[in-house]
């Protein structure tokens, strides 16, 4: 019998493809992904996933030219609080998004939309929603220490100022009562620098609001010991000389609804950090290496390659912003397991690639047992200036749900004391 060309071509093409399948290795946990090794493993697999398949198009750029480096880690399972599973579960079909109000009509705690429908139209804003609405964090989030590494691509670190933080929300609360207040509020918000000397007290207080209300900001200038309110546009401005926007806060920080669309881009896998090593940061270290232990000391300097990425299932999203922002769009890497965004794309209004942001995250107990999601650190990377904020908590003074406070102990009067 005789084979016919297109026919032997494409036994010819199957045989290729099942030799590369058949020599590709599946690569042991601890293999650090590189500069120096991408080309030789990217066919490889680990958990049964390529290596090329597991990298963003931006995800493998940055390894390629910018120095990150990526060690594998076993993937393991977020323990998802039973409270909160409980309470997401019972929004499912009693949930919906009300544009006109910006509001989700029927939800009280947990995130809204339990069940994502690739099918729906509304399925990347519900995605975002449950972001907003439903994040694994806790009714109080108290953050003592933390730094926001200024840093300079080409020197180094240059500027460290180490902050306070508390997010208390005022509804969607898992203890005790589900709303505090009148229901206006969605949560507070209280930052204060601790230093250096010239930042000292400076802060801002937040209320965020449960509406198509925009935030309200008040700020606090320890020069002239007064409280300055700012822009209800507050959101989309950059936080003091950082590379990071109030909207860049864990990548999103906006009300969904005031961005004007969104785009279901698919699902897919990636490396990420959700078991990260703690602490990031030794905030009384004596050298780089002992306060930065994620960190290299080489150009670019804001790379943390030494964390366990694992792969991670993830929604991809585009949120298209309003005319006024600074971006024309970001791209979102969202968990399907749990409200969790490991990575953001931020483009110029040229549609030109810009920032790339990135956060690491753990799973802990709150002082009650509530089992909680926090951050470890995180990078915001400007590379149209090659510069880069990096955001390191104390994670050993962190807690959440903190007994005996209440709304009361995060206000405008907390700012000014904090600031004084």
């Amino acid at each position: 019998m005789t084979l016919h060309k297109p026919l032997l071509g494409a036994l010819a093409a199957t045989l290729m493809t099942t030799t590369l399948v058949a020599g590709a290795a599946e690569l042991p946990e601890g293999t650090v992904i590189s500069a120096e090794n991408i080309d030789k493993i990217k066919s490889d697999t680990f958990e049964g996933h390529t290596v090329e398949s597991l990298l963003s198009e931006r995800m493998e750029w940055r390894i390629r030219n910018n120095g990150w480096k990526l060690p594998l880690a076993k993937s393991k399972e977020i323990p998802l609080d039973p409270k909160w599973v409980k309470a997401s579960q019972a929004n499912a079909g009693k949930t919906k998004i009300n544009a006109e109000t910006c509001q989700v009509d029927g939800w009280s705690a947990g995130q809204p939309f339990p069940n994502i429908d690739m099918k729906d139209p509304q399925a990347a804003e519900k995605v975002v929603w449950n972001w907003h609405l439903g994040q694994l964090s806790g009714d109080v989030a108290y953050v003592p220490y933390f730094t926001q590494a200024l840093i300079d691509g080409a020197k180094g670190v240059h500027a460290e100022p180490v902050a306070e933080f508390t997010r208390y929300a005022m509804k969607g609360r898992l203890s005790g009562d589900a709303v505090e207040g009148d229901g206006g509020e969605r949560s507070r918000q209280l930052l204060y620098f601790k230093g250096p000397a010239d930042m000292k007290g400076l802060g801002t207080f937040s209320i965020m609001y449960d509406s198509t209300k925009v935030n309200d900001v008040w700020a606090y200038i320890p020069a002239v010991r007064r409280v300055r309110r700012l822009s209800g546009g507050a959101w989309m401005d950059p936080i003091g000389s950082s590379d990071q926007l109030q909207d860049d806060l864990e990548i999103f920080n906006a009300r969904p609804c005031w961005y004007p669309g969104y785009k279901m881009l698919g699902k897919r896998w990636v490396l990420a950090v959700a078991n990260s090593k703690t602490p990031l940061w030794n905030k009384n270290g004596k050298d780089f290496a002992e306060k930065y232990p994620v960190l290299e000391n080489a150009a670019p300097f804001w790379n943390m390659n030494n964390n366990r990425f694992e792969p991670r299932e993830v929604y991809v999203i585009e949120a298209t912003t309003p005319s006024e922002h600074p971006y024309s769009k970001k791209v979102l890497y969202v968990d399907t397991k749990y409200p969790r965004i490991y990575y953001g794309e931020a483009y110029n209004r040229k549609g030109e690639f810009w920032k790339f942001m990135e956060f690491h995250s753990y799973a802990a107990k709150a002082e009650d047992g509530f089992g909680d999601v926090r951050t470890s650190g995180g990078a915001i990377i400007d590379f149209q200036r090659n510069h880069a904020t990096v955001f390191l908590v104390d994670s050993g003074t962190w807690k959440t749900n903190i007994p005996g406070v209440s709304s009361k102990d995060y206000s405008l009067q907390s700012l000014q004391a904090a600031g004084r």
